[in-house]
């Protein structure tokens, strides 16, 4: 999935199979998924607590298994967000190559941005939602946690309990999250691995590893505003003057409160559990879909 990578051929190659991206994407949650855990149980949280009283608090509520909380809906997560968001970017790069094999023009590859982050952050609304009400549960008072049970419990739940139209709720920060997601973690790989092939490295797993790794500081700061908003308003809770649950919450009152009772800094709150757990996972991620796109393409040829 690279603007400049090793050319098979002087013709146009075909996209990368579609399940490529959630299937490496999915193998790499299961490795990093309690370092997101943490990270929105710190970005749901008023105040500046400690990460490590953040784990203290979940270990010993729910034993070190719970870490795992919600795991089922991070991996529908992976296999829907991120596996549009690679098949679209990779459709659009696909159509827009050039026969010649020179590199994508910038506005090719906004184009590409644009189109896999709206489809991922459509596609992938539900599970996100699921996602983060699922790690924040626990987080939450015994009278007002939802007990998802799992993945598919919970939108049964969710569209029984709250109708078909609670699996747009954030619908809008999601959207501008994936979208900067996919600007930031694939634009930024391609263009770093790019470099480092024109400086006349091997396309080899080291590569990989170092553009992945660079990509995953660049899309944690990109992307912690959104993320910190999106966080929050798919976990929130709005209440009635009875304590009865009622209502969406909107998001740009959302923002407004953080920004008003919290300043700037809470945008970014959970930066470094952000990194940790993203480093990893695109690391991770690319290693494994770059592995999968060489045997396709060695097949193809």
């Amino acid at each position: 999935m690279t603007v400049a990578s090793t050319r098979l051929s002087t013709h146009k190659q075909p996209p990368v199979p579609f399940w490529c991206g959630g299937v490496s994407a999915m193998t790499a949650a299961c490795f990093t998924h309690p370092i997101d855990l943490i990270k929105v149980h710190l970005q749901t949280s008023k105040g500046r607590p400690h990460v490590w009283t953040t784990v203290r608090g979940i270990v010993s509520e729910t034993g070190v298994l719970g870490l795992y909380n919600g795991l089922s809906a991070a991996l529908l997560r992976q296999g829907t967000y991120t596996m549009a968001r690679f098949a679209v970017y990779d459709t659009v790069k696909a159509q827009l190559q050039h026969t010649d094999g020179t590199p994508l023009k910038s506005t090719e590859l906004a184009v590409a941005t644009l189109l896999s982050g709206i489809t991922g952050g459509v596609v992938g609304n539900p599970a996100e939602i699921l996602n983060v009400r699922m790690q924040n549960d626990q987080a939450l008072p015994p009278s007002m946690r939802r007990n998802y049970r799992n993945a598919i419990h919970g939108l049964y739940l969710m569209v029984r309990t709250e109708g078909i139209r609670s699996l747009c709720i954030g619908l809008g920060p999601s959207l501008v999250r994936a979208t900067l997601a996919t600007a930031s973690q694939f634009v930024s790989y391609d263009v770093l691995k790019a470099r480092m092939l024109r400086r006349g490295y091997e396309d080899s797993v080291l590569v990989h590893f170092a553009a992945s790794f660079a990509a995953g500081l660049v899309a944690t700061t990109v992307c912690s505003p959104a993320d910190v908003l999106k966080s929050r308003v798919m976990a929130a809770i709005k209440l009635q003057d009875t304590g009865a649950r009622t209502g969406r919450v909107r998001v740009w009152e959302t923002a407004w409160t953080i920004y008003h009772t919290e300043g700037v800094r809470a945008f970014f709150k959970g930066w470094v559990p952000s990194y940790v757990r993203l480093c990893p996972q695109l690391v991770i991620t690319f290693i494994i879909y770059e592995k999968l796109r060489k045997s396709y393409y060695a097949h193809y040829q």
